[in-house]
Order: structure tokens, then sequence, then C-alpha cells
């Protein structure tokens, strides 16, 4: 089992959609994943369709270490996507919430989690206060998402300060993903920046700009399963093959016959609905006895026996 954190000192650099985006694409590649919410915004609950459960992710930092096993292991639920979990956060979450700092180590350790998990992904909010720490103490691997601009190389360069100063080269970033990649001359710029200041760390897949992203989330589709030949799908697809040294050919495979079984599953549960739909309602014949549409029937209240 692998432990990962997706940080970055600086906001808005898409940190959620890569922890969304990535959860996905292992689960439908058939691995066991985990995603954790550390974010008061719970975005990644939001996006996951999930709703705010208790207990969450703040009742576990809000646990004696003897129930916070129990909090852990009942906070995690299922989500519309199978082999994909998630343990949701809430708005009231704060970083002094975190009575302990390796609370999160502690309990994945105790509970054994390899034993039902291949991944854990940890969101977490911008900056890097006990929160972070939390999720950093848990993890094996370090994920910074940054999009291209002067501003977001200086929150990496602070982010890696912050991290070796707290952590005393304990633990440092494995993997920068470069975000909202256009083939642009700026954007190529930063890239040859960010690969000078941290050799061997910046991935050679650059997610690509795409408001697929957008419509997605928008009307609560999965990536992978609804807009698998997008362009942001197949970065993403090339992106776990480079971070995780998985099988192209197997991978693909994979994701294939996910798709069509998840498709094929939504088709039947949109046929019921429809069936019931016309089971409940009463035909418009024209003369020659085709129906043109069904009208709902109208329901009428029964009447009490006086």
């Amino acid at each position: 089992m692998k432990i990962i954190s997706i940080i970055n000192s600086k906001g808005g650099v898409g940190k959620t959609t890569f922890t969304v985006s990535i959860s996905q694409a292992l689960a439908i590649s058939g691995f066991k994943v985990l995603a954790i919410d550390n974010d008061s915004q719970h975005n990644l609950t939001y996006l996951l369709g999930e709703k705010l459960f208790h207990p969450n992710i703040r009742d576990i930092y809000r646990s004696s270490i003897k129930t916070a096993r129990q909090n852990f292991m009942y906070s995690i639920r299922e989500t519309g996507l199978s082999n994909l979990h998630i343990i949701t956060s809430q708005s009231e979450l704060q970083y002094n919430d975190v009575r302990d700092p390796f609370i999160l180590a502690k309990i994945i350790k105790f509970c054994d989690l390899s034993r039902f998990y291949d991944f854990v992904l940890i969101d977490n909010p911008s900056g890097l206060d006990l929160l972070q720490e939390a999720s950093i103490h848990a993890s094996d691997e370090i994920f910074v998402p940054t999009d291209l601009s002067y501003f977001a190389i200086n929150g990496i360069k602070e982010t890696y300060a912050k991290i070796d100063a707290r952590f005393k080269n304990t633990y440092t970033i494995s993997k920068i993903i470069p975000n909202a990649y256009r083939n642009l001359k700026p954007h190529n710029h930063y890239i040859s920046v960010l690969n000078k200041l941290f050799p061997d760390t910046v991935t050679k897949t650059h997610i690509p700009y795409d408001p697929v992203f957008d419509m997605c989330m928008k009307d609560g589709k999965t990536l992978f399963i609804h807009r698998l030949y997008s362009k942001a799908a197949a970065y993403y697809l090339k992106l776990i093959h480079e971070l995780f040294n998985l099988d192209e050919d197997e991978t693909w495979e994979k994701v294939m016959e996910k798709r069509q079984k998840s498709l094929k599953k939504e088709a039947r549960k949109r046929y019921f609905v429809q069936k019931e739909g016309i089971k409940n309602s009463k035909p418009i014949f024209l003369k020659d006895g085709k129906v043109i549409k069904y009208v709902v029937k109208e329901k009428v209240k029964p009447q009490l026996k006086k």
C-alpha cells in the first residue's frame, strides 16, 4: 500500500481536481483506493458525490486514541465508483482540531489498511499547518500539483522550504505535476525552471488544460467512464503509468472493461426508470395506432367510505 499526500502551500492550483482524477483513474484501473478529504472546504467530498457524514476526518482528529480507530473505520464511505472509498470532511475542520499530528499515521498502521487498499490519497488545503503535518506523517510520498506561473514557482519553493524546515529532511517532495498546461512559450519556460530547481522531480507528463473537467464536475460524471476519449483522461492515464510504473496495455484493458460494465449498469438503471414511468402513464395514440407520447396518470386520492 502506498500513502500519498497532495500538498501545495498555494491555493487554486488544482490539488482537489488532481486527487479526484488520480483516485478515479487508479480505481477504474482495478486498484482499491481510499481518498481522505483533509480540507475544510470539503470539495473532494462534493466532487466524489458524497454528503457530509459523521464520523468524518474532524471527528477522527478530535478523538482519543482509544476511540480514533473506531471512528476511522466507521468514517469510510463508498462512492459511486467501485474500488473507491472516501473519508469525508466538514466546514468546521480547523488545524487546532489536530491534537496529535501523528494520529493518522498511528491509526493507519493500527488498522492495517494494507489489507484493504492499494493506495491512500490525502487531499490537503493550501498552506502548511497541523492538518498537512498529520497528512505528511502518515504518507510515503508527497505530490505537488501546480499551475504554471511565476507565483506558482514561488509557491513550490516555499512549500519545499517549509517541509525541509519542519521535517528535517525526513520528508521531501516526491513529484511535481504541472497542471493546466498549454503548449505556450511561458508554460514551457516555467517547466524548464522547475526542472532546474527540482531535478528528477517534475513529471514528464503535463496535465493539459481541458474544459472537460468543469463539465464532469457540473454534470456529476466520471472522467474515465463518460469522457474516456477526452484529452484530459488520456493524459491522466499516461500520468498514472509514469507515477506508479504501471503497464499501459494492461491498464487500458482494465479501464475499458470497467467502463463498459459501468455504462451497462447505468443503461439498465435508465431502462427500469423509464419502464416504471411508462407503467404509471397512459399512452396517446395516432389514428394508425402509433404511440406519440406518454402522459403521467393523474393520481386520485382514495375516498374513505362513510
